[in-house]
């Protein structure tokens, strides 16, 4: 039988996405596979900024960025082992997983691995025109991904997704 994926990010954790995957695997007799991706472009993005105002000089400081990613690690762990200690009390098969990379990559390696029947992810919260500029990963993510893709809300302001089935990207 084939899993249900669930894909975290520092930048993508939302409480409702978490319950909703773990409800679903629980409902039909699915392991939860959950891939927490420790997403380089969020610690190369935090370098970027330092250097743009020019905190540390022009090159930052090694300590710095990587106590960036310690923390990153850390939390990634923290939530890892929340969700184990959920899915245990629930009786729900479970593998947890921490990745370093890019978050589109490493979400698209995930379904290609462990074909999942479905993905849980929570979609970062930023402006319409930012991802219509840049493009959104989850949204590349439910393109190529061959299953279902349910998307939620960072944070815990609840789902995106639409009630009668679809998904909504806001």
């Amino acid at each position: 039988m084939k899993p249900t994926l669930l894909i975290l990010s520092p930048s993508r954790v939302s409480s409702t996405c978490v319950q909703r995957a773990l409800a679903s695997a629980e409902r039909a007799g699915r392991e939860l596979v959950v891939v927490y991706v420790l997403d380089t472009t969020l610690s190369d993005g935090v370098q970027e900024r330092i250097q743009d105002f020019g905190f540390v000089g022009d090159v930052p400081s090694t300590r710095f960025l990587d106590a960036v990613r310690e923390e990153h690690r850390r939390r990634g762990e923290a939530e890892l082992k929340r969700i184990a200690g959920l899915a245990t009390e629930r009786g729900i098969p479970f593998v947890v997983e921490l990745v370093a990379g890019e978050f589109l990559r490493s979400s698209l390696a995930a379904a290609e691995r462990f074909a999942p029947d479905e993905i849980f992810v929570a979609q970062q919260d930023r402006p319409a025109l930012s991802r219509l500029v840049i493009g959104s990963d989850v949204k590349r993510l439910e393109r190529d991904a061959g299953c279902e893709v349910n998307v939620y809300r960072s944070g815990d302001r609840g789902a995106s997704k639409d009630p009668k089935g679809g998904s909504a990207r806001g």
